[in-house]
């Protein structure tokens, strides 16, 4: 009998014993995660994104917009970008980019291509929420083409090959891990202005070094 009720306490004894452990686990988990949801926002503010000079190379397409865009198709489209953050809301730099579009103009010819290069300063203004970044761009340069081929309708004047253009832009952001990288998505829309009512219009998805 004694035997009996010594296996029945012991067998208690264990089951608050193990009562006791599970709370103190429960304890210990929230207490991990408190610590976590304190100490998160402290790293990530202690390692925010580089800020410096910066290079840029971004990929997408092209088309445009005009009373003039059915004679040019829209095509493929790369950009690249250096410059310097001069705070973290605003950045400086210059961009150089080039496309390749068919000419739709009525035949002949028929099948043939041009291609857009243009150069350009450009001011960047930019807010960050965490890892993920929204900005505006804007941008003054010049464009020139290569072909002389939208000369037949009209969109370029005798002996044309080049305009002053300006453009505003703007995109999305994210910061990687590694404070140096960051990817993106970005539209630009840019005014060609000796060309007739033709704007370029764009996309394109990049990726961003700061040293």
């Amino acid at each position: 009998m004694r035997t009996h009720r010594g296996t029945v306490k012991n067998r208690a004894r264990i089951r608050r014993k193990r009562r006791v452990d599970s709370r103190r686990c429960i304890l210990s988990g929230i207490s991990v995660v408190a610590a976590l949801l304190l100490v998160g926002p402290t790293l990530s503010q202690a390692r925010p994104a580089s800020r410096g000079p910066y290079a840029e190379i971004g990929l997408g397409a092209a088309g445009f917009l005009g009373d003039k865009a059915v004679y040019a198709a829209a095509g493929p489209a790369v950009d690249l970008r250096a410059g310097y953050d001069l705070f973290p809301w605003m950045s400086l730099g210059v961009k150089l980019g080039g496309s390749t579009h068919e000419a739709t103009v009525p035949p002949p010819p028929e099948g043939e291509y041009f291609q857009l290069y243009g150069l350009a300063a450009e001011i960047r203004f930019q807010v960050r929420q965490g890892r993920i970044g929204f900005f505006l761009d804007g941008e003054l340069g010049t464009t020139a083409i290569s072909s002389n081929v939208l000369a037949k309708v009209e969109v370029l004047g005798p002996g044309e090959d080049r305009t002053l253009s300006f453009g505003v832009g703007g995109g999305l952001e994210y910061q990687l891990l590694n404070r140096h990288h960051a990817f993106g998505l970005a539209g630009q829309w840019t005014r060609l202005v000796d060309f007739g009512t033709l704007s370029n219009i764009g996309g394109r998805f990049y990726l961003r070094y700061t040293y």
